[in-house]
C-alpha cells in the first residue's frame, strides 16, 4: 500500500488514492511466499478494511505460482550436482530474445520442467524463419487487392492467432501462445508458396505477426519492424496491439470428417450455415460416399457441428 504512494510525507498512504490503485490484479510469486507474504498481507488488508482505511477485502485478485526450471537430468539445479544452466552462455550464443522465447515455449509457466539444448536450438530456427519472411515482406507493396479463398484462409489464421494469443497471454499460458505464433508462421509460408498471391495481404499479416511476437521478443521484433520500413513511429511499441475481427473467424466452408457406419471414409469441405438436411445431402453426393450408398438407405445421420458427419446405413 505504501508502494503506489511512496512519496507521501504526511501519512503511510492516502486511502482515496490507494482504493483506486489497489487491489493488485495479479500476484506472481513462488509457493514459499504463502505464509511470509500472502498470509500477512491478507491479515493486514482485512484489519485496515475493518478500521475504515480500505474499501477492498483482498490485497490480490489473482495468484499465479511460477514453476521451477530443472537441470537436463530432471533434478533441481545445484552446483553440487553439476546440473546448473548458465543463462549467460546461451544469451551469448543465441541472444536474449531467443533465450526468453525458449523459456516461454518449452515449459508450462506454472509447472516448469527440465532444460533442453535441442529445444532452444529449435526456437532459434523458428526465429530465423520469421526473419526470412519479414525481410521478404519488406520488399512487397502495402495495398491489398485480392479476396479469394486462399486470402480468406490466411486472414482466418491471422485473426485466430490474435484471438488465441491474447487469451493465452492473459492466462499466463505462454507456451501455447508461442505455439500459435508458429502456426501463424506456417500459414504465412504456405500462402507465400502460392504462385498467385496478394503480396499486400502477406505483408500485412507478417506485420501483425511481428506485433504479436513483440511482447515475447522485444529487441528482435524492433529490428524486424525497422526492416519493414517503419522508422517514422520510432518503435513497434508505439503501435496498437492487434485486435481480432470476429467476422474473419467465420469460414465460408468447414472441413468435416465423414464416416459411414462409424468408420471414417473421407474428409470434405461443407459450406457453413447449411441445415442438417443440406449437410446430409451434400455428403451423400460426395464422389467417395455416393458409391457406398448404392442399394442401401440412410437410417440415421449424426452430425457434430463443424467437425463430423456419420451416416448409419443398411
Amino acid at each position: 500500500m505504501r508502494y503506489p504512494d511512496a512519496k507521501n510525507q504526511e501519512k503511510p498512504f492516502d486511502s482515496e488514492y490507494i482504493n483506486k490503485m489497489l487491489p493488485v490484479d495479479t500476484y506472481v510469486g513462488g509457493a514459499e511466499h504463502a505464509c511470509m507474504h500472502l498470509l500477512y498481507a491478507r491479515f493486514l488488508t482485512k484489519a485496515l478494511r475493518d478500521m475504515g482505511y480500505l474499501n477492498f477485502d483482498e490485497p490480490f485478485k489473482r495468484l499465479v505460482h511460477q514453476g521451477v526450471i530443472l537441470g537436463t537430468d530432471g533434478a533441481r539445479m545445484s552446483k553440487s550436482k553439476g546440473n546448473v544452466i548458465s543463462p549467460d552462455e546461451y544469451v551469448e550464443k543465441y541472444g536474449a530474445d531467443t533465450f526468453r522465447l525458449y523459456l516461454m515455449f518449452a515449459f508450462s509457466y506454472t509447472e516448469g520442467g527440465p532444460w533442453s539444448d535441442d529445444g532452444i536450438r529449435s526456437v532459434a530456427k523458428f526465429m530465423d524463419r520469421i526473419e526470412r519472411i519479414a525481410e521478404k515482406a519488406a520488399t512487397m507493396p502495402k495495398n491489398i487487392t485480392k479476396n479469394g479463398s486462399e486470402e480468406k484462409e490466411l486472414n482466418y489464421a491471422r485473426h485466430y492467432a490474435i484471438k488465441q494469443i491474447t487469451r493465452d497471454f492473459e492466462e499466463f499460458s505462454f507456451n501455447t501462445s508461442i505455439a500459435r505464433l508458429m502456426e501463424l508462421t506456417n500459414a504465412i509460408y504456405k500462402y507465400d508458396g502460392l504462385q498467385d498471391k496478394d503480396e499486400g495481404l502477406l505483408r500485412s499479416v507478417v506485420e501483425d505477426l511481428i506485433k504479436l511476437l513483440a511482447p515475447a521478443a522485444p529487441a528482435f521484433s524492433e529490428e524486424l519492424w525497422e526492416k519493414l520500413g517503419h522508422t517514422d513511429n520510432f518503435s513497434i511499441f508505439n503501435e496498437s496491439y492487434p485486435v481480432y475481427d470476429e467476422k474473419a473467424l467465420v469460414k465460408d466452408e468447414i472441413e468435416y470428417a465423414v464416416q459411414v457406419n462409424s468408420k471414417i471414409k473421407c474428409k470434405m469441405m461443407i459450406g457453413s450455415g447449411l441445415s442438417q438436411e443440406e449437410i446430409q445431402a451434400a455428403v451423400c453426393q460426395n464422389q467417395e460416399i455416393a458409391p457406398l450408398l448404392q442399394g442401401k438407405s440412410v437410417k440415421k445421420c449424426i452430425i457434430v457441428p463443424n467437425r463430423l458427419v456419420n451416416l448409419i446405413i443398411g
